[in-house]
């Protein structure tokens, strides 16, 4: 497959999952404690950290304007906000049209409708009167989106790169979660009501913990869970499948630098305890993962993206994966 077409498959899938993740992050927000100054312990909204949108609303706005209707619209629709759930969707309509002949007609109609609608004066003036109801309406699509995705395109190469596109962005968002936990020693249940929320997890663990929520219960799972979709291990085991198939190397072992570091970050998950984790600090833990999350995606860009003379090349100023990054932002 051409560099270019894995590469658009990977971010189209990405942008789609993270507009879900954004959404549902920001209607849980809206709601209960997570917005609480305890819960973070910080000048900032949890939305706003878990979206990694922190440094982009402080160039934006600054933090004298923020307030709850401030970030919710700087999250759905600014146009100051690269990861904004308007421009996600655009991003990802815009990769769809680049690899139009990989996916479904039924994708690309229901791409283009939705990102019509989101651009609209009246998804605007719904997520002003009504924005759970917005929220939910992306959630929807995007969840619909991805069921399209799974049920009428050939589950080949192309597919496998939509997913590592779409558990590369979910293993990061639920990281982000995941380390909201850490401002404070003793959340309530109703702060880990909220963070099992962000993650659709709250259902989930209440099958999996018949109703018993502590916060080691909470880590325990959305880490550990083997069959949660949006725990780490989870993802990160999709991540290795995915990237064997892509190969065609069995499982535990490695024929490139992204499945030997994705192998090598899921077993050392696998003998992880939450002891350890909490004597060496859920924050430091979570730094350390998210480190390692950014490598793995950085050695797929330059295993599958990169052509092999800009490959070879020695890096010039910031990472390849930092570049990559910020010329997504500015062609797109």
């Amino acid at each position: 497959m051409l560099s270019r077409v894995a590469d658009s498959l990977i971010w189209h899938s990405r942008y789609i999952e993270r507009a879900e993740n954004l959404a549902r992050l920001v209607a849980v927000s809206d709601h209960d404690s997570l917005d609480s100054a305890t819960m973070m312990n910080r000048s900032t909204a949890p939305a706003l950290y878990a979206a990694g949108a922190e440094q982009a609303y402080a160039e934006a706005l600054g933090v004298a304007e923020m307030d709850e209707l401030e970030i919710g619209n700087f999250i759905a629709f600014s146009e100051l906000n690269p990861d904004s759930i308007r421009t996600c969707i655009a991003h990802a309509r815009e990769n769809a049209r680049m690899v139009r002949d990989q996916i479904s007609d039924d994708m690309w109609l229901e791409c283009n409708r939705f990102h019509l609608y989101v651009k609209s004066e009246k998804a605007m003036q719904l997520w002003k009167a009504h924005p759970d109801e917005f929220y939910n309406r992306v959630i929807k699509f995007c969840l619909l989106y991805q069921g399209l995705t799974d049920s009428t395109i050939l589950h080949d190469e192309g597919w496998h790169f939509v997913l590592l596109g779409r558990y590369l962005e979910r293993v990061d968002k639920t990281s982000r979660i995941i380390d909201m936990l850490h401002a404070t020693s003793n959340p309530d249940r109703a702060q880990l009501i909220s963070v099992l929320s962000s993650c659709s997890g709250f259902s989930a663990f209440r099958t999996e913990y018949r109703g018993d929520i502590n916060l080691e219960n909470v880590v325990s799972f959305l880490l550990f869970s083997q069959s949660f979709p949006r725990s780490i291990r989870f993802c990160l085991r999709q991540l290795d499948d995915t990237l064997h198939a892509v190969s065609g190397m069995p499982n535990g072992s490695f024929s490139n630098e992204a499945e030997r570091l994705t192998g090598s970050l899921l077993a050392k998950l696998n003998y992880t305890s939450l002891s350890s984790i909490w004597e060496q600090g859920l924050h430091q833990f979570i730094d350390a993962l998210q480190s390692d999350l950014n490598e793995i995606g950085q050695q797929i860009f330059e295993t599958y993206v990169l052509l092999a003379p800009d490959r070879d090349a020695p890096p010039v100023g910031a990472p390849i994966w930092q570049q990559y990054q910020q010329q997504q932002q500015q062609q797109q």
